[in-house]
């Protein structure tokens, strides 16, 4: 099995056209199969204010990020954690958008494959809620720290290794 990279974002807002900007990025390595415990997380001074929906979502505020690296400062520590790996992201367009602007802003050309778990999932339950709270309950895998980068990406890593078992189980064959 290869290496992949699950990833989430925080965000000011919801458009990154509009200058919203991603104010945490976590990252969570899965190699051959495995959650291998390496990860990446940072919060990040977006210059910007954050949105008063967005603190509702997810409780950051504009002083916790005072002092904070902006996105040019992390951004050679995130290329080289991702490599040449896929990414993994659950409503991956969300999380796509924000780091191809964040990266078009610095000229660092952003060209990585995603993997789109919420649309793996959809095609699986169609009809049904598939958003990480419920895919968690229909798994039993804990969870309690929605919107939190690191949590969901953890989260999203365990569900991840679920869909690739679920795709390893039916290319099986059957003696």
């Amino acid at each position: 099995m290869r290496r992949f990279v699950v990833l989430d974002v925080e965000t000011t807002g919801l458009s990154p056209i509009k200058g919203d900007r991603i104010i945490e990025i976590a990252l969570v390595e899965i190699n051959a199969g495995l959650i291998t415990g390496k990860e990446y997380h940072v919060f990040v001074n977006p210059g910007v204010f954050i949105s008063n929906a967005a603190y509702k979502i997810h409780g950051i505020t504009n002083s916790f990020l005072l002092g904070k690296p902006c996105f040019g400062d992390i951004s050679t520590s995130l290329i080289s954690f991702i490599a040449d790996a896929p990414l993994v992201a659950h409503n991956a367009a969300f999380d796509a958008r924000f780091l191809f602007c964040e990266f078009q802003r610095l000229a660092i050309p952003f060209n990585y494959i995603f993997i789109d778990t919420l649309r793996i999932f959809q095609k699986l339950f169609p009809g049904r809620r598939n958003n990480l709270i419920a895919l968690c309950k229909r798994y039993a895998i804990s969870y309690f720290r929605q919107h939190s980068a690191l949590h969901d990406a953890r989260v999203l890593a365990m569900l991840f290794l679920k869909l690739l078992r679920l795709k390893h189980m039916a290319s099986a064959k059957v003696a």
